[in-house]
């Protein structure tokens, strides 16, 4: 049966490859340029950062100028459209023109003189939030769907169903929030909902706006879209469980269960392909293997290793950040040097992991060797040239990089977390079955005991290649997993048919404490 298509917008924060820091840009623009090849009229909106860079062909032309409502006033703001070559998709730029500049600046989150979030990011992304929405209205364009991703895109579905209820483009427009990660929530003092028009009378205990005593952005998100989804089936039950997973939020998730869905993100296999990739020197499939070790040797070559002993390479291209697991790494620090590999590290994030990183490559060159920001050609590479791939995380939402690694005849060592449970099944070497190497608590002896486990595996070449070939014949592509979206996109749009839509009237009549009976 044929779905039918929609009208989307995607109010994001990122979206490769336009403006990136990690994951979320690349789901984003993935899905977003899969669903125009299917056939939606596709939009996405974003913040006209700074450092936002158009690759070649890309095509931008300013579209109108106009203010977003902002407290009891208003903000000046641009709107340019960006169209990229050999596609229906556009970018809905959305530009500051107020005296702070809330977009034209360094950094996305972060300054980078300090390494710290920009102090006024609750008035940045709440103002790109307000203005998105002015955008789309003076575009004209019926939306159908509007899907918000994480914290820093939540308030337009709150200005949807509230201020902007009545504008004939939401006239029937279905609002879906999905969750990339929850542990980041967008936590902030009151002052906001004057900003947002809302007066004090909105919050109190268990309201959409509460959040033991500040505003939380992701529960604004949570509460006014009809159907929520989280980006891989494990993670989706986790959040529900317990505040280890949940981050407070666990309450919430639970109350809308029969709303969430868990779709597992998916990559984009062009883009990350062995046999084609532009950004390795030697290319390969499953059944041509030998090009992997061209890769190998120009990894070893570039990071500086000597070329005996040669020792197996494990490689990590993640955010530095106690989510990913890099306090297993330094906990265990004195066992993986006895191990008989090398370790490549590209990322960056908390000062004190990179410090210690750093100190750590110094003192033993031969041995690790740490790369610090963003190189898409040196991940690429990592990915290429490396025997293992290792994901420790504490949590993880979905993963991408265990989705790569797969591809790339990478085998992954990973927590039994998430998106990571869901696509990294452990090796057996009795029946040949499974993809990598999984262990499951948060633990640094069982992290290097399942690292020892595929480095055994790695001296057996019949198994190693039975290992590889498993990996890479999975398919995590976009095309496979963007269909669970059709879907989910029409059953939003069943429930707003039906006039089953979150309003801040219905989910007042659901929070607002009773009234206090009279007398004693």
């Amino acid at each position: 049966m044929s779905l039918p298509r929609f009208s989307v917008v995607h109010v994001a924060s990122e979206m490769a490859p336009l403006a990136k820091v990690g994951g979320l840009a690349d789901v984003v623009g993935s899905l977003a340029f899969e669903q125009a090849r299917r056939g939606h009229r596709v939009i996405v909106a974003l913040p006209a950062y700074q450092s936002l860079e158009l690759p070649a062909g890309w095509m931008r032309r300013a579209f109108q100028g106009g203010d977003a409502p902002w407290g009891l006033s208003r903000e000046p703001a641009h709107f340019d459209i960006a169209e990229p070559p050999d596609s229906s998709l556009r970018v809905l730029l959305v530009s500051h023109e107020g005296e702070r500049a809330f977009f034209d600046r360094p950094g996305i989150y972060d300054d980078p003189r300090t390494g710290e979030g920009h102090p006024d990011n609750a008035e940045r992304f709440l103002f790109f939030a307000r203005a998105a929405l002015q955008g789309l209205k003076a575009l004209g364009e019926p939306v159908e769907v509007l899907h918000a991703h994480d914290h820093q895109a939540a308030w337009a579905l709150c200005f949807l169903r509230t201020h902007e209820r009545s504008a004939s483009p939401f006239a029937s427009t279905a609002a879906v929030f999905t969750i990339h990660n929850l542990g980041y929530q967008g936590i902030h003092d009151p002052w906001v909902l004057a900003l947002a028009g809302f007066g004090r009378d909105v919050f109190h205990p268990a309201s959409p706006f509460e959040f033991w005593g500040r505003v939380n952005d992701m529960k604004v998100g949570l509460s006014f879209a009809d159907l929520l989804t989280t980006v891989s089936p494990t993670y989706a039950r986790e959040i529900q469980s317990n505040g280890e997973f949940g981050f407070g939020l666990e309450g919430v998730l639970a109350s809308r269960s029969a709303d969430l869905f868990g779709l597992l993100n998916g990559i984009d296999d062009v883009e990350w392909d062995p046999a084609r990739d532009p950004l390795i020197p030697g290319h390969y499939d499953r059944d041509r293997l030998e090009g992997k070790g061209v890769n190998r040797e120009a990894l070893i070559a570039e990071c500086g290793f000597p070329d005996a002993p040669a020792l197996p390479l494990v490689g990590m291209v993640s955010r530095l950040v106690e989510q990913k697991g890099i306090d297993l790494i330094t906990q265990a620090e004195g066992e993986l040097s006895r191990l008989e590999a090398r370790y490549v590290v590209l990322g960056q994030g908390q000062p004190g992991f990179q410090d210690r990183l750093r100190r750590s490559a110094h003192r033993a060159p031969e041995r690790l060797y740490y790369r610090s920001g963003h190189d898409e050609r040196f991940a690429h590479l990592v990915e290429a040239g490396c025997d293992l791939f290792l994901m420790p995380s504490r949590y993880e939402p979905c993963g991408l990089n265990q989705m790569y690694s797969l591809r790339y005849g990478t085998p992954p060592v990973v927590r039994a977390v998430g998106g990571l449970a869901d696509t990294v099944e452990e090796f057996d070497p009795r029946t040949g079955q499974g993809t990598g190497f999984v262990f499951q608590r948060f633990d640094a002896v069982e992290m290097v005991g399942a690292l020892r486990r595929g480095l055994a595996v790695l001296r057996q070449p019949d198994l190693w290649r039975a290992l590889q070939k498993n990996g890479m014949s999975r398919d995590f592509s976009w095309r496979r997993c963007a269909e669970g979206y059709d879907r989910l996109y029409a059953l939003a749009r069943e429930r707003v048919e039906a006039g089953q839509v979150r309003t801040l009237e219905s989910l007042r009549a659901k929070t607002e404490p009773a009234p206090r009976p009279p007398g004693r």
